[in-house]
């Protein structure tokens, strides 16, 4: 069934889903995918989205509007597309979301009027300067993202947008997204490195308590969106989100995975591939039509029922 659903998946020409599928299901030596990977951003969905790039440097009507063809989403896109770091397109972009100013927290604050800046926006911030800034440039505005994040952890090792508002716990939502920031950073600069390294496990304890899913209070499922898994992911939890990323940063198996990775081993359909989902609103064009079989969706799956040792 697999050796078919990959076949299936590589019919797809796209270089950034060859590129993930021949890499982490066939586990192809890097050498043998690095001129793949290089064609990342020549043609494809990377390149679709690189096309739209106005000469400002801006997609859409600037860094967040409207949603998804802001610069900050497409460039949050095509880190998950996997374009090479490097580009020089992507990095002056970057550049321009982290020329905003700061809130009265310390943020990036896209908004200017508002007062304080969003927890979720400087997370996913930080994992697309952390790709596609050169080392050492803009350090000390993106050691601020991290002084931002640090410093708005709460004392249950999560994170909450609403924390300003009065909120104690953490939100699913916000916390996956601090991580992913923090996990691509870490990997780039030593900048507050033990620091960083507490403040993620932390996180990731802070989601195992919920079992990926069910509230600690009331061990209810808090949200059955959780079960929709949107690709390309914007800023909403899921469990495939999660999962996927805990993958690829290599958090161990935990038991208390076992209910999200049953969910997602069931959510699949007979034939072994999974539905495409994606999150509304505008966006310049559609790759994968909702509820139709999606390779993203299927390879990602995969992937992340592997590592975990689940037989697929």
């Amino acid at each position: 069934m697999t050796d078919t659903l990959i076949v299936w998946m590589l019919e797809d020409t796209d270089p950034s889903l060859a590129y993930q599928v021949r890499r982490d299901l066939l586990g192809e030596a890097p050498r043998a995918i690095e001129p793949l990977r290089r064609r990342i951003g020549t043609r494809g969905w990377a390149r679709d989205l690189l096309d739209r790039r106005t000469a400002e440097g801006h997609w859409g009507n600037g860094a967040y509007n409207p949603k998804w063809t802001c610069t900050h989403y497409v460039l949050y896109e095509l880190a998950q597309l996997e374009l090479p770091s490097g580009d020089s397109r992507c990095a002056e972009s970057a550049a321009l979301l982290l020329s905003f100013p700061l809130g009265r927290d310390g943020g990036v604050n896209y908004a200017r009027t508002a007062g304080y800046s969003d927890v979720c926006i400087n997370g996913m911030l930080l994992t697309i300067a952390s790709r596609f800034i050169e080392a050492g440039a803009y350090r000390n505005e993106i050691r601020s993202l991290v002084d931002y994040l640090l410093e708005r952890r709460m004392t249950d090792g999560g994170w909450n947008c609403a924390y300003y508002q009065g909120g104690t716990h953490s939100s699913l939502h916000t916390t996956v997204a601090v991580l992913e920031g923090l996990w691509a950073f870490k990997s780039a600069d030593g900048y507050r490195r033990d620091e960083i390294i507490l403040a993620l496990e932390a996180g990731v304890a802070f989601i195992l308590r919920h079992r990926l899913l069910r509230s600690e209070r009331t061990g209810e499922v808090i949200r059955d969106e959780f079960f929709k898994f949107a690709f390309p992911v914007r800023w909403k939890y899921d469990i495939l989100r999660c999962l996927d990323l805990f993958r690829l940063n290599g958090v161990p198996y935990d038991p208390r995975m076992d209910e999200a990775l049953d969910r997602i081993e069931r959510s699949g359909a007979r034939d072994g591939r999974w539905k495409a989902s994606s999150q509304p609103a505008k966006t310049y064009f559609v790759v994968e039509k909702n509820g139709a079989p999606g390779r993203w969706n299927t390879l990602r799956a995969l992937r992340t029922l592997r590592f975990y040792g689940r037989t697929v």
